[in-house]
């Protein structure tokens, strides 16, 4: 290759923090639908962590959930791993053009919430992590009532999504929102999977800009017999870092957490990781090969039981990256232990 030969562009330029999608949704009927819902049964927002949940936001920001865990109506954040999938609200069933919108999707769906942001209300610039196409969801919107003054901040541009159209924003990166008018903005948020179709709606340019070797595409479930289950009930040091699933940073008191002993067992409804008998922990989807992914979750972590070797390899995905740590699983509790399935019994407990 002579010195006037361009070197080929091997990265590919960063997608656009947002996108027009290609539905256009009809706003009066989003607008008659919204006027459904009792205002009153709108709760504050709360994010979510592996601590729990947090205080109620202090500014008007308030969220009434479609889809939630297990569908629980007090659930006003995005949700985590746990014991429950995401199922609807009786809300949902209130709005059926909403439900239609929701459904219409080519992926799996998460959580599905109306946000409003009230008169004279603003959220401070943040992140939401873990989100985006290389953790494996997304987070889309749908404005159903908004105005001039109610703007968004994303990546450094202004943005005023207007009612009825649809939009794809990379939430991970900085934002802010602020409404200085008088009415209300009431956006539907819809948090999905990652498909291959689901970039059917997206225009032809963006999807040229992401690198889909670096997408966490999900993996479906591949449903296990119950005498397969009881093969994988067993129990095993679980490090600090994989039960830290917020993407918030580790602090100084967690950093040095230690390991936390933790069981697989089978439940009615299937395994579940967990601290103890009377512990609801978090139930494990399997998606093939003895690896699992968190219930509620995506393919951000997992976690691979190797009956043979007896180990477990805990994983944390960013894209095409991966990081992972192995842990033996306990000699005392060998694979396939029959006193963990369906036992009443104190299956471990919490060591840091």
């Amino acid at each position: 290759m002579t010195d006037e030969t361009p070197a080929r562009e091997t990265t590919p330029p960063r997608s656009p923090a947002a996108v027009r999608l290609t539905p256009t949704f009809d706003a009066e009927r989003l607008r008659a639908e919204l006027d459904l819902l009792a205002r009153d049964t709108w709760r504050r927002q709360q994010t979510y962590s592996e601590d729990g949940a947090s205080e109620e936001y202090a500014a008007d920001w308030r969220v009434l959930p479609l889809r939630s865990p297990g569908g629980d109506e007090r659930r006003t954040d995005a949700g985590g791993p746990g014991p429950l999938p995401f199922r609807d609200t009786r809300w949902l069933g209130r709005t059926p053009y909403l439900a239609a919108i929701i459904a219409s999707l080519p992926t799996g769906v998460r959580g599905a919430r109306l946000m409003s942001l009230g008169a004279g209300a603003a959220v401070e610039t943040h992140r939401d992590t873990p989100l985006g196409f290389a953790k494996g969801m997304v987070r889309l919107h749908v404005p159903i009532t908004t105005h001039d003054n109610a703007v968004l901040v994303l990546d450094g541009e202004t943005y005023r999504w207007q009612p009825g159209t649809f939009w794809y924003g990379d939430f991970s990166r900085p934002h802010s929102l602020a409404n200085t008018g008088s009415g209300d903005r009431v956006h539907l948020v819809i948090d999905c999977a990652v498909s291959l179709r689901l970039f059917d709606i997206f225009p032809p340019d963006f999807v040229n800009s992401v690198d889909l070797a670096d997408v966490l595409f999900e993996r479906p479930e591949v449903a296990l017999r119950r005498t397969e289950r009881a093969t994988f009930c067993c129990r095993f040091a679980v490090p600090a870092e994989f039960r830290h699933w917020s993407g918030e940073a580790l602090n100084e008191r967690s950093a040095n957490l230690a390991d936390a002993t933790l069981a697989v067992v089978d439940r009615p409804d299937g395994l579940v990781l967990t601290e103890g008998a009377e512990h609801e922990g978090t139930a494990l989807v399997h998606v093939g090969g003895g690896e699992f992914r968190l219930q509620g979750w995506t393919e951000e972590r997992t976690i691979h039981l190797d009956r043979a070797a007896k180990t477990v390899r805990f994983i944390i995905r960013d894209g095409s990256a991966r990081q992972w740590t192995e842990r033996p699983i306990e000699a005392s509790s060998p694979v396939g232990s029959s006193w963990l399935v369906g036992s009443s019994r104190p299956v471990g407990s919490a060591a840091g």
